[in-house]
């Protein structure tokens, strides 16, 4: 019985080739954009579950409350890993990590740059796993000097994994290490995707102010397995006895630690830094809400182009029923032809995920979500359901309408789809339609006005012509003056400065009982020409070393937070900074600090060469390539043993963007499909006007209406249709957008044109739209109207 339902459901969508595609557009969208945020919020889920003991494992966060606020990090002091195997019960096992996010390295001569190397202690591989290629792995990371490799860095580096073990190579031009294992790559899954695991001990050789250091934080983290029966708050009140034992007083009476899941880590993680990037539940909650209304809109497009169909076949089911067929078999008929449809958007679906995978993966950057997550059980499974769902709403409702005819009325083409009630849930269906897709664009616009009000806000520079050297290779042998003599002959390069810029906080005062937090800067004299900046009162800074206390330049913020109100009235006044007095001796005007905020941190800048640990340069717009090999040759001669690094400013801080940049790509995709879809429901629902109205617009036509007059007819009530969707749409994507937008530290009102734009932007389009379909219906012919039968 299944098959010949089947085969006639074939058979009647060849018969509606036009109708059949649209559908079959519409659905195979809605598919895959449910396909594509399936695949992506599994893999987001899924990182760091590879690890056997990952329901046990938990990263020592630090909370501390300081002079600046509330700080939160995913780091934490360096000796915490071996405090906690000394003075904690409960435990089967701690290790800390030290991470390098970038680095170079040094292999017969040759210059590499790769990123992610963990100092790593030997008790590593008994909280997480790792899958061991070569190498003993008790004693890998047991002496100074050793490395583990993953088998990805020996092919790419090292000639292989055969030649791999025993070979040596020196880390960032200090640390000579020798190769004692080597390990598969971690899954691209994981907050820890090193390529090189350096033993512990090293660390002391590389970077010796970090070891046994309680005072500051660097960019190590502290990982604990708790034992099978052991409860967290055993676990925090140990904790606690330790803040207490090793951290100074002042510090520890502000300091908690915060015990984190590692599988809560990537997606759970609100507050704490990591060291790749979070991916928190909200986000996937907003995208999949946004996939599974593009898939509920493909879903009422169906319908309505079905039940626009109905008058064709009218006489088909008075036809059926007067052969005795029941309710039910006409039922499972229609519910074929949708099964149909369904299946073939699903295989549409998979094509275009596929393709959608792949730009997704531009986004990310690497090649981390896969087609083949897809072949999954979990996957089949939720392919199948999507199915299943799909087929039943798009095609429960014009399968119960059209097997709901009487067959007399049916055979007279007088059927049920041409009452009001019928036409009324249509047009109900088609405003339900714009609903979302209007809603998915105002919202849209509400976040694109939020972020671009904060990435076009005026400059005194160009970003695009501001090079960055974010990390100099130090200056022990003069290489900072080295480099300064290089630059001078460098073609198109209009100014540069040395300098260690907003990478510090300090506390400021003239009355101790009034604290204030700012931003702590390091420049040379040349800072203020680099930036452009506008100096309001004062001189610049001074590279004479013999001033005290330190002349230092100041922005507009600092002196208002000190109580002067004129810059020139605050030349010449002294106070304390991070203990040290320091006298203002010029103001300059404020710039924009935060990247997502409009406040303006109060700043201090200084003249100290011995913190100078990067490289801002201006150039020329114009032979910017040529600009750029000239800055590479003057590095080589200060440091011929390090490659030159190098970003553009606004591409640095379109990366400070990065999470929203990806929501932003995906509403707009959502928008445009939305609106797509939309625009296919409405096409139908004019299509069925116009069958239904073929005899009226045939005697209009001889009564001397013309083509507009006809088009009017339709498009007057799609407009209507519009705006309805409109004043609903409206409200609900404010509230929408404000609870969007409350991730953000301030936050821009969205004014009313913002809304008129995505009502104009859906108006038209669907104007034209329908204008192209009541246009084919304008012009027929009047007397094949009058004779059609239909």
């Amino acid at each position: 019985m299944f098959r010949s339902y089947l085969f006639t459901a074939i058979r009647q969508l060849q018969k509606n080739r036009l109708y059949t595609t649209i559908n079959l557009i519409g659905l195979a969208v809605g598919v895959a954009c449910c396909l594509l945020i399936f695949v992506l919020v599994r893999y987001e889920t899924s990182f760091d579950a590879y690890h056997s003991k990952v329901d046990r494992i938990y990263r020592v966060n630090l909370n501390q409350l300081t002079p600046q606020g509330q700080q939160f990090n995913g780091c934490n002091y360096s000796p915490l890993a071996q405090a906690i195997r000394q003075d904690v019960t409960g435990l089967e096992q701690a290790t800390g990590v030290y991470c390098l996010q970038r680095y170079q390295f040094a292999k017969d001569h040759n210059l590499f740059e790769d990123q992610y190397a963990f100092f790593a202690d030997p008790h590593y591989f008994d909280v997480f796993d790792g899958v061991w290629l070569a190498g003993n792995k008790e004693r890998a990371l047991a002496t100074p000097n050793s490395v583990v490799v993953t088998d990805a860095f020996a092919n790419k580096f090292l000639g292989g994994l055969d030649h791999a073990l025993g070979s040596t190579f020196t880390l960032e031009n200090k640390l000579p290490l020798t190769v004692n294992g080597i390990v598969q790559a971690p899954p691209s899954n994981t907050d820890q995707p090193y390529s090189l695991l350096i033993s512990y001990a090293s660390l002391a050789r590389f970077l010796p102010q970090s070891v046994n250091n309680w005072k500051t934080v660097g960019t190590g983290a502290t990982y604990v397995v708790f034992a099978k029966e052991t409860r967290k708050d055993r676990i925090n009140a140990q904790l606690e006895q330790l803040i207490q034992k090793y951290l100074p007083k002042e510090v520890a009476k502000n300091t908690t630690f915060h015990l984190l899941a590692l599988k809560d880590n990537h997606d759970r993680n609100y507050d704490y830094t990591s060291f790749t990037y979070d991916f928190p539940v909200p986000v996937m909650i907003i995208l999949a809400i946004l996939a599974g209304l593009v898939a509920f809109i493909a879903c009422i497009n169906f319908i309505n182009l079905a039940t626009a169909q109905a008058l064709k076949r009218a006489k088909e089911v008075g036809i059926r029923k007067s052969m005795g067929s029941s309710r039910f078999q006409l039922i499972m008929q229609h519910l074929s032809e949708a099964f149909v449809v369904t299946a073939l958007a699903v295989m549409t679906g998979l094509l275009l995920t596929k393709i959608g995978i792949g730009e997704l993966n531009k986004l990310y950057g690497g090649e981390y979500l896969q087609f083949s997550q897809l072949t999954q059980p979990a996957s089949l499974l939720f392919i199948g359901l999507v199915t299943l769902v799909i087929t039943l709403a798009a095609g429960f409702y014009p399968a119960f309408v059209l097997s709901g005819y009487k067959p007399v009325l049916a055979l007279k083409s007088q059927t049920y789809s041409g009452t009001a009630k019928g036409l009324s849930l249509r047009r109900a269906l088609v405003v339900t339609q714009f609903i979302g897709a209007q809603l998915l664009i105002i919202v849209t616009l509400i976040m694109t006005n939020q972020v671009n009000s904060f990435k076009e806000r005026p400059l005194d520079y160009d970003p695009k012509a501001i090079v960055l050297i974010p990390a100099l290779r130090g200056n022990e042998a003069g290489q900072h003056e080295r480099l300064r003599q290089a630059l001078q002959n460098v073609p198109g390069l209009l100014r540069y400065s040395f300098g260690n810029v907003g990478n510090e906080t300090g506390a400021f005062y003239t009355n101790p009982q009034q604290k204030h937090a700012g931003i702590v800067s390091y420049a040379d004299t040349s800072y203020i020409h680099a930036f452009q900046t506008r100096l309001l009162a004062g001189k610049n800074l001074s590279a004479s070393s013999s001033q005290s206390p330190a002349q230092v330049l100041v922005n507009e913020s600092l002196i208002k937070a000190l109580g002067i109100t004129n810059p020139a009235s605050a030349i010449g006044v002294t106070y304390t900074l991070n203990d040290q007095l320091v006298t203002i001796g010029g103001v300059m005007k404020d710039s924009y600090t935060q990247p997502m905020s409009n406040r303006i941190d109060p700043i201090t800048i200084l003249y100290n060469p011995e913190k100078f640990t990067g490289l801002v340069l201006a150039i020329s717009t114009g032979g910017a390539a040529q600009t750029l090999q000239g800055i590479e040759a003057a590095w080589k001669q200060a440091y011929p043993a390090y490659l030159c690094k190098y970003q553009f400013m606004d591409e640095s801080i379109n990366r400070l963007y990065g999470e929203y940049n990806l929501i932003f790509s995906v509403l707009s995709v959502a928008s445009f499909l939305a609106i797509l879809i939309g625009c296919l429901g409405l096409y139908g629902l004019v299509s069925f006007m116009a069958i239904q109205r073929t005899k009226e617009i045939g005697i209009r036509k001889l009564l001397g209406a013309t083509v507009p007059n006809v088009m009017l007819l339709f498009t007057k009530e799609s407009v209507i249709l519009i705006l309805v969707a409109f004043i609903i749409a409206a409200p609900l994507a404010h509230v929408l957008g404000i609870a969007l937008l409350m991730e953000f530290p301030e936050r821009v009102t969205p004014g009313v044109t913002l809304f008129l734009s995505g009502f104009l932007l859906s108006l038209l389009i669907c104007l034209l739209t329908v204008g192209y379909r009541s246009y084919q219906a304008a012009i027929q012919n009047p007397v094949e109207s009058l004779r059609s039968d239909d």
